[in-house]
């Protein structure tokens, strides 16, 4: 339990609200996660494929995605401003920003001349 409150609380900014031997609450603004101990890991993934029901918004995602590989985690990039990160139970937790959507619509604007 200590690696995971490590990397979601210490790393990924997660609070933690409540810890016991078996189980762990961690809680943003918006809501809680438990982190369960289990015998069999089985990764957070959706049915049938190789995506992520948590998506977490940073700021910079080529700067979140370089420091959380520095620390020693995986991080598949999909673009520039998004990919996963994977825990070190299989886990996989989608992580973005939206710059390059930001970017990308003020180029479609129209220029005023």
């Amino acid at each position: 339990m200590d690696r995971a409150i490590k990397l979601y609380c210490d790393t990924l900014g997660f609070e933690l609200k409540e810890r016991s031997a078996e189980w762990t609450v961690i809680s943003t603004k918006l809501g809680e996660l438990t982190l369960c101990k289990t015998r069999v890991v089985t990764p957070l993934v959706l049915r049938d494929a190789d995506e992520t029901p948590i998506i977490l918004h940073v700021h910079n995602f080529k700067e979140a995605a370089s420091q959380l590989e520095k620390e020693g985690y995986l991080v598949h990039r999909v673009g520039r401003n998004s990919g996963t990160l994977t825990d070190p139970w299989g886990n996989k937790v989608g992580l973005h920003d939206h710059r390059k959507s930001m970017e990308h619509e003020a180029s479609e604007l129209p220029s005023k001349k």
